[in-house]
């Protein structure tokens, strides 16, 4: 029975998930269309609240896509949306929800980063056209760009408040904490390949990178995977540098996260690669070396 219990939680806890992510592209075209004087999608569903359902079923009976791919693609997509929805079991949404409690969650972040990092270099570089291959060597850089600071301030946030254990952390005030959220949140900017950072599928350049080929299902599963990883930027920055213990306090910071992030997109332009991993090795990496000796003298 209590089997049982677990499969369900588990099973609505993701479909919500999904559905959160779902709506969080129509929220996104709604936020950038009022941001630039446009309305976004008005016409399918009242507001365009049907505009994901639309999207989804289109992308998934658009035409057999698989035919058209290796099994290294295929796996690499596939890799990538599960490892995308296994990263947010380590989530604390509340004091008394979390699907997988361990003193070790930290790390278990920092290993799950990695292999969806390599599921996104397999998906380009196992792709059939040379645009495809190109975006996939652009994503090795752009990872090697933001992973080192990325688990550097990992390690800073766990040294700060003694465990590796992300529902113990409780973040206390301090100008530290202050520069490290700062820093976080612009290298979460490069993970989730998000503008000014989307060096990997710029259009002008590459048609659409890493994703030139795929399409349907397969493009579905991409597309989904980025918003998750948008939504689970939020939810991770949440628990490391705000106290909060309410859900709704919790869902309330992880949608201003959001909403900055997409707003990203209006402001500024996007980054050339080779000034992305210049920018990441001569400040980024020093800084966040900085801020983990400066939490190993604090602590």
């Amino acid at each position: 029975m209590e089997i049982l219990y677990f499969i369900i939680k588990v099973s609505v806890f993701y479909i919500i998930l999904i559905t959160i992510a779902a709506y969080l592209s129509l929220f996104e075209r709604k936020l950038i269309g009022r941001i630039q004087l446009r309305r976004g999608p008005s016409y399918c569903g009242k507001f365009g609240l049907l505009q994901p359902l639309a999207d989804g079923l289109k992308l998934f009976f658009k035409y057999d896509c698989l035919k058209n791919h290796s099994i290294y693609s295929v796996f690499g997509v596939s890799l990538l949306l599960f490892c995308t929805l296994l990263q947010f079991s380590i989530i604390p949404i509340s004091s008394s929800f979390c699907l997988l409690s361990s003193k070790y969650s930290l790390l278990y972040l920092i290993v799950i980063n990695e292999i969806i990092s390599f599921s996104e270099i397999l998906i380009g570089i196992s792709s059939k056209s040379k645009f495809g291959i190109i975006g996939g060597m652009r994503v090795i850089f752009q990872k090697l760009s933001y992973n080192i600071p990325y688990t550097l301030l990992i390690l800073c946030v766990s040294i700060l408040n003694d465990t590796l254990n992300i529902q113990k952390v409780n973040p206390k005030f301090s100008l530290l904490l202050i520069i490290a959220s700062i820093v976080f949140f612009i290298i979460n900017l490069i993970k989730i390949n998000h503008i000014p950072f989307d060096c990997v599928e710029a259009e002008s350049e590459l048609v659409a990178g890493t994703y030139t080929e795929y399409g349907g299902m397969l493009f579905g599963m991409i597309y989904l995977s980025d918003y998750l990883n948008v939504l689970f930027s939020a939810f991770v920055y949440t628990n490391l540098f705000i106290v909060t213990k309410n859900i709704i306090f919790f869902i309330l910071c992880s949608f201003l996260f959001i909403s900055l992030v997409i707003m990203t997109r209006t402001l500024f332009p996007r980054y050339l690669q080779i000034q992305i991993i210049r920018t990441s090795y001569k400040y980024f990496i020093p800084i966040c070396c900085l801020l983990l000796l400066w939490a190993i003298n604090f602590n």
